[in-house]
């Protein structure tokens, strides 16, 4: 079984499979997807850094049901866009996470948990579904109303980017997307002056994708950050005091154990990977998460070690014009959130031995994560 075929990421040794291909495979054709997988490091850096490869453009059946801002929204998102109109998509997005201002994180999570019994809940739900989103609408000003309606439909609003839409799915966006319009383009009224109503609808758009990048890679990180946090800090080698401590083990996690595993481009003219030939109009899976583990790049690339000299060279963030723009503030958030709950409690405990993932292709991400405070 090939990685290009993990259907289900439960119940699977990947990073087996990444190291076999790593080994054997390192460009490998998928007949049964038709598309090229590249699994090392080498690999993956040339295809996301050629211009030649570009992100594929959506051919989604469902799409034809959505309403007109739905639809924007998969037209001009900068994360699926290319040339011209990706720059045009990346500048607004960039222009609505300069916005984003510092916030109290740990106001932010006492009040969560002050939701929850401490002493068994689901991190998921209380705390990496909601603060990642919570970070960027109250860090650009959003009130309390805007910020309790953004966090209540972000998980309708993130099935946008689903290939495979359901009926269902098509109508629950459908019935949200106009009213997050509506107060996005309240906010960039507010705060942006002198666009005309298409550059207002692009920041919009952009804003929406900030959210979902939050809602999906915030929250795995925050998972994947604090369940290595309790499986490999023990008490000899803790440095509660010193944040840089948590940061390294963020960094480290989005190598060895990355929420995104792996994205698409489409070759737009020939050109060769090692010593295969790609062809325009051929697809090509870039697996960062095995890069991540290539041998040739990262000593012992299967032991989590803080501390090696270039875990900071992971892909997990992609490169090049697509690269993502949030990756300072993702790594923050991690360490912060990781940092406050081991000072404040240091008895912290994962209730769980065996863990279950979303039915996501690309993503690897932790249904549920219970654990203790108390």
């Amino acid at each position: 079984m090939n990685s290009s075929t993990i259907l289900s990421w439960d119940n699977i040794d990947h990073k087996a499979i990444y190291t076999r291909q790593l080994a054997d495979n390192p460009i490998y054709w998928d007949p049964n997807l038709n598309i090229w997988v590249a699994y090392n490091y080498e690999y993956c850096k040339a295809i996301l850094m050629n211009d030649a490869a570009i992100v594929p453009e959506p051919v989604i059946e469902a799409d034809s049901l959505l309403n007109e801002n739905a639809k924007l929204a998969i037209k001009k998102l900068a994360r699926i866009t290319n040339n011209m109109q990706h720059q045009e998509s990346r500048a607004a997005a960039i222009m609505m996470f300069q916005c984003i201002k510092p916030v109290q994180i740990n106001e932010l999570i006492d009040s969560l948990l002050g939701k929850v019994n401490l002493t068994q809940f689901d991190f998921v739900t209380a705390i990496a579904k909601q603060l990642p989103v919570l970070i960027i609408l109250k860090g650009m000003g959003f009130n309390v109303d805007d910020c309790a309606f953004v966090t209540e439909n972000i998980a309708v609003l993130v099935r946008i980017m689903s290939p495979n839409k359901s009926a269902a799915d098509v109508i629950a966006i459908n019935s949200v997307i106009d009213d997050f319009y509506a107060i996005a383009k309240r906010y960039v009224n507010e705060k942006l002056n002198g666009y005309n109503e298409a550059s207002i609808t692009l920041f919009a758009v952009n804003l929406l994708g900030l959210l979902i990048q939050s809602y999906d890679a915030g929250r795995g990180l925050l998972c994947n950050s604090l369940i290595n946090l309790v499986r490999h800090c023990d008490d000899s080698n803790k440095q509660l005091a010193d944040k840089a401590y948590f940061k390294i083990g963020v960094i480290e996690t989005l190598r060895l154990d990355p929420p995104v595993h792996h994205t698409k481009r489409k070759a737009v003219e020939d050109f060769r990977i090692g010593e295969q030939l790609i062809k325009p109009g051929e697809l090509i899976m870039v697996v960062m998460a095995a890069a991540n583990l290539d041998p040739a790049v990262f000593k012992d690339p299967e032991e989590y070690d803080p501390l090696r000299n270039n875990n900071d060279q992971h892909l997990t963030f992609g490169l090049g014009g697509h690269n993502c723009l949030a990756k300072y503030l993702t790594i923050d958030l991690a360490t912060d959130v990781c940092s406050y709950l081991a000072n404040k409690y240091p008895a912290i405990g994962i209730l769980q031995h065996e863990f279950k993932y979303e039915a996501l292709l690309n993503v690897r991400l932790v249904k549920e994560l219970l654990i203790k405070l108390a």
